[in-house]
């Protein structure tokens, strides 16, 4: 089956088993955890560990795993475990050069551009939508040429599938198409699966050694969502490519614009949906940051859509982009302080808010700057309940 060559969790596990040894505490001294004579650097160091200790604990998850569907989660994490990395590590150069220096990796290129899927339609490589489109419509042609017309009959030749789907507890999550663009290789690779699955590792034992470096020493504090996962709870199939994007979504878009709309899709379950049980506890702060940037470019993107094909659509269509778009918390996401995301993401506040800041709030106090009358529980109410909506509904647009 196609959705088993991108199932090799035993290598990944040994990959991943290898990238996190047990922690020795010798970088105690260099710490992210440790204070400085800035707060706001303080601040983005406090960020950094726990975005860093979510990803351990969740690659440790993978690691230990026995399922063989457990290397799934890691295509689904894998654009937000770059941004991680990536981010911190520019954030550290600045304010811990030490540690920095420690914390060098390879695959710079894949990790680099693997995070910016992210952001799908906003990403400035993107200039329009159709651009976005072009790299989907690679990735989907190859799939074709590489999985169809194989079979030595032709009369089982319409039996073939060209396309992987996952789903977590029923909703999907990821294909084998936004697998292989969420990490950002070249659609040709994906002929050679073998050659592929060893890129694949080479750089989660990246991230993984990375997340273990920065973060040794450091309480783990529980438990990833991994070890809540049930076997039955990841399942996979194969499908027919060209047959499933004709009836998902609108027949005014494109199949590519499909394919783009199925990653947004999959973006908003498995930050609804797979990480679920991370959404209390340790991981809150990361898994409300992950879900707030995730809605942030997923209503943005939406908007671009609109714009350019809202009026070839059918009317359901239309009226459920009306709705997603004109909700009061969707409005709230597009009107809010752009620096709230952007300290999200890059981790430095600005120095005009440090002073009302705090290392003993939840979120470090972000919330109640950016968002004058709330607090991190009710923000975290809002934003996830309105995740679970958009998720909903552009789940049955998508017909997956």
């Amino acid at each position: 089956m196609l959705s088993k060559t991108w199932c090799t969790r035993d290598h990944l596990a040994a990959t991943l088993d290898a990238a996190l040894p047990p922690s020795t505490g010798t970088l105690r001294k260099h710490t992210v955890m440790a204070t400085t004579t800035s707060p706001g650097n303080d601040i983005a160091l406090g960020l950094i560990a726990q975005d860093l200790m979510f990803l351990r604990r969740f690659m440790q998850g993978v690691a230990t795993a026995q399922d063989e569907h457990a290397v799934v989660p890691m295509f689904c994490m894998h654009n937000y475990a770059c941004l991680i990395v990536y981010e911190s590590y520019r954030t550290l150069q600045a304010i811990e050069p030490a540690l920095a220096e420690l914390l060098a990796y390879d695959c710079v290129a894949a990790i680099a551009h693997a995070r910016h899927s992210v952001k799908l339609f906003d990403d400035t490589r993107y200039k329009q939508l159709s651009d976005v489109g072009e790299d989907f419509e690679r990735i989907i042609e190859v799939h074709r040429e590489a999985f169809l017309n194989n079979t030595w009959l032709p009369l089982a030749r319409p039996l073939e599938k060209d396309l992987a789907l996952w789903r977590c507890r029923g909703r999907v999550i990821s294909t084998s198409h936004i697998a292989n663009f969420f990490h950002a290789s070249s659609p040709q690779q994906i002929r050679n699966p073998a050659a592929l699955g060893r890129e694949f590792h080479d750089v989660a034992a990246e991230l993984g050694r990375y997340a273990a470096t920065v973060t040794d020493g450091l309480p783990w504090a529980g438990t990833s969502f991994m070890s809540s996962l049930k076997a039955t709870d990841l399942t996979d199939r194969d499908v027919r490519a060209a047959k499933t994007y004709r009836q998902a979504f609108d027949p005014a878009l494109p199949e590519e614009i499909k394919g783009a709309l199925t990653s947004l899709t999959c973006a908003l379950n498995v930050v609804d949906a797979l990480l679920a049980d991370d959404a209390d506890g340790p991981s809150a702060a990361t898994v409300l940051k992950l879900r707030y940037i995730t809605l942030h470019h997923v209503l943005s993107s939406l908007r671009k859509l609109a714009a350019e094909y809202g009026p070839r659509l059918q009317p359901p269509a239309r009226a459920l982009l009306d709705q997603i778009l004109t909700a009061s918390t969707s409005d709230r996401i597009a009107q809010a302080h752009p620096q709230f995301r952007n300290t999200l993401v890059h981790y430095r506040p600005e120095r005009r808010v440090e002073e009302q800041l705090s290392l003993n709030e939840p979120l470090y106090g972000l919330v109640g700057v950016y968002f004058p009358g709330e607090d991190f529980l009710s923000l975290n109410a809002e934003i996830s309940a309105h995740l679970t909506g958009v998720a909903h509904r552009m789940q049955a647009w998508s017909g997956w």
